[in-house]
């Protein structure tokens, strides 16, 4: 979406004074942090309510979005740990003293942990996953909050703060992409958007694709396994993240042309929501991923 500043430090658990020394939200996640490495645990979360921020979600490696919670749940670990082994009570209420200072007096802030605080007290806001050395920071809404209120307001949270790129995402619980509105709402640019960036992980085995266009940067994903039908669904993933962009779903993509020098040409066609075909697009890339994402992005343009 917009900028972010490179941080004054790497979190708490990287001081070289005990963590559990500072106030606010690092101490917040220096104390779920030194639980979740005690326990042995791959991640712990946290839920408490908070007068000024509502029902909040608080989740160790930071960089990562909570794990499934009940509903009547107060806490979640993996892997799950029995009460005993973890006083949830006396951390849920550290967590919630730290955070009702931290909102109560910025001072206990850094300018970035000050964006956190900010994001979750958006409406429907639940949780913000941050990761400052990816550029990313992640913010979960409830399945019913409304997608583009949200991704609004966290637009007009960052901007203006930083002073470089990062991706901020929001995120439905379930991983599902926010409905996108009828028709464009105005604070979306009116620039043409582009691909930035086409990526896979081969141990998560995920395709991820950016777009960029105006202040707006989203990520989309599918299983690498897919093939061109992933990357073009990848690519409508992140597309469907723009506030007020159009449904779409990919009908067919395939390959055109494969060059001597490795050079890849793909077709795509594109359908509404009724299932009739409204564009086609073409596009070359080094690879047929490549090559699928900058088709779609080819019949988005039109």
């Amino acid at each position: 979406m917009t900028a972010l500043p490179e941080p004054p430090r790497l979190r708490a658990v990287t001081e070289e004074h005990d963590p559990l020394e500072r106030d606010g939200l690092a101490l917040v996640y220096a104390a779920l942090e030194r639980t979740r490495a005690r326990g042995g645990l791959d991640r712990l979360t946290v839920a408490i309510d908070d007068a000024s921020l509502g029902h909040q979600l608080l989740s160790v490696p930071r960089a990562e979005l909570p794990g499934p919670l009940d509903a009547a749940a107060d806490w979640s670990s993996t892997p799950r740990l029995d009460e005993d082994v973890v006083d949830v009570a006396i951390l849920r209420a550290l967590c919630r003293l730290a955070l009702r200072g931290a909102v109560r007096d910025e001072s206990l802030t850094d300018q970035f942990d000050a964006v956190e605080l900010a994001l979750r007290h958006l409406e429907g806001v639940d949780a913000v996953a941050a990761d400052p050395g990816d550029d990313v920071m992640r913010v979960q809404a409830p399945g019913g909050s409304g997608g583009d209120a949200v991704a609004h307001g966290a637009l007009e949270v960052v901007r203006g703060r930083f002073d470089r790129s990062v991706v901020v995402e929001v995120v439905r619980e379930g991983h599902d992409a926010a409905p996108a509105a009828a028709s464009p709402i105005s604070w979306v640019s009116a620039s043409p958007f582009e691909l930035l960036a086409v990526r896979t992980d081969q141990d998560l085995g995920e395709l991820e694709v950016h777009l960029g266009g105006g202040e707006v940067r989203t990520v989309g994903r599918a299983p690498l396994g897919d093939g061109l039908l992933g990357a073009a669904r990848a690519t409508l993933d992140a597309w469907h993240r723009r506030p007020g962009a159009p449904s779409r779903s990919v009908g067919w993509a395939r390959t055109v042309e494969s060059a001597v020098d490795a050079t890849v040409v793909v077709a795509v066609a594109l359908e509404d929501a009724g299932r009739v075909t409204v564009a086609h697009g073409i596009g070359e890339g080094a690879s047929p991923f490549d090559a699928a994402a900058r088709a779609t992005v080819d019949a988005l343009s039109r």
